[in-house]
């Protein structure tokens, strides 16, 4: 475990991560994300690799950034009409090395055309340190019922 001093920043970094995907400032979050950063939900539990199993999500942030230009111009049918979402990040933990690996729970609930979804898992950030702050260089999020049969994800930017 990281001092506390550094996973109180950590820790701040993520609940700042988090409250801009729920106040829809996709601009600023993608501005967290490293220009080689990587975006990855497993569709298989304990998946080891993006790259030999399909997945819900693996995206890098030129992806991401397509995604981002979407919302922000109204073209994506995703978000017709703008899901409400909150993030619920909790047990956060820090291992200090040349980058950061954190890790927290998290619970995410949507609310769209009448319709409240939630979702749990686990998520793992790599950090690398800028200054006082940090830059995503990696993030995944381990769904609990990711191989659920549950129809269609239809998230705009998932968690």
């Amino acid at each position: 475990m990281a001092d506390l001093a550094l996973w109180h920043r950590v820790q701040a970094f993520l609940f700042h991560e988090a409250r801009l995907l729920d106040e829809r400032r996709f601009g600023e979050w993608l501005a967290l994300y490293s220009v080689d950063a990587e975006y990855w939900v497993p569709y298989a539990w304990d998946q080891h690799s993006p790259k030999d199993h399909v997945s819900l999500f693996y995206e890098t942030v030129t992806l991401l950034r397509m995604r981002v230009d979407r919302l922000e111009n109204e073209l994506s049918p995703l978000d017709t009409p703008k899901s409400r979402v909150n993030h619920f990040l909790t047990n956060v933990t820090v291992e200090d090395a040349a980058e950061l690996t954190a890790r927290a729970y998290l619970l995410y609930c949507e609310y769209r055309r009448e319709e409240q979804r939630w979702f749990a898992g686990r998520a793992m950030w790599r950090l690398r340190p800028e200054g006082e702050t940090f830059r995503i260089a990696a993030k995944r999020v381990d769904l609990l019922n990711a191989d659920q049969a549950s129809g269609h994800l239809r998230f705009a930017i998932p968690f």
